[in-house]
């Protein structure tokens, strides 16, 4: 049975993340999400991705590691490593990245480009990060250059599969990424699951 990826509907009942600029108060109501684990709800493999030499290497969850950039030949080294998917979220003309697609082909990993700006990323892509995981199981590696897009366009994607309010996914996005990123890209993790 395939699963349906569903955007849950957000509310924001005055909780607040006292680390998040801007959100000082303590929170006032629980919501179901709110006690939703850290860990995606979809995660089984308690073994986490081997660790790669890449900048601001992070494991996301059991079965997904973020970071920044990968040579060719650390593509090429992968699979014996355990991963089966690539998730770049580079576009395909900065530099090094034909590079990364042709070793990933010659790897025989799954190669996934989702080209996303620093401030220009979506809920959208958010939603094909999700489903490019849920269609590809086994460990996989979601980057970018240096690991920004990577920590807000995850928030997101873990908004889409855990239900999290937009201060739940801010929080996400300013603690629980590859790296720290901009108030700017916090605010916009936000603002793109705010109520419209």
């Amino acid at each position: 049975m395939q699963k349906q990826l569903l955007l849950l509907p957000v509310l924001l009942f005055g909780a607040a993340c006292s680390s998040i600029p801007g959100f000082g108060s303590e929170p006032t109501e629980t919501s179901e999400s709110a006690m939703v684990s850290s860990k995606m709800a979809t995660d089984p493999d308690p073994a986490p991705p081997a660790s790669l030499q890449i900048p601001n290497f992070t494991v996301l969850t059991g079965k997904v590691a973020g970071g920044g950039f990968i040579t060719a030949a650390q593509v090429s080294a992968l699979p014996a490593m355990g991963y089966t998917t690539i998730i770049n979220l580079q576009a395909p003309n900065e530099p090094g990245v034909q590079a990364e697609i042709a070793a990933a082909q010659a790897a025989g990993l799954n190669y996934i480009s989702i080209p996303v700006s620093g401030n220009g990323f979506t809920l959208e892509d958010a939603h094909a990060v999700a489903l490019a995981l849920e269609q590809n199981p086994g460990h996989t590696l979601l980057h970018c250059r240096s690991g920004g897009r990577v920590t807000a366009v995850w928030a997101l994607t873990r908004a889409i599969n855990e239900g999290l309010e937009p201060t739940e996914a801010m929080f996400v996005a300013a603690n629980e990424g590859c790296r720290p990123i901009p108030e700017s890209m916090i605010n916009r993790v936000g603002a793109e699951l705010a109520p419209r």
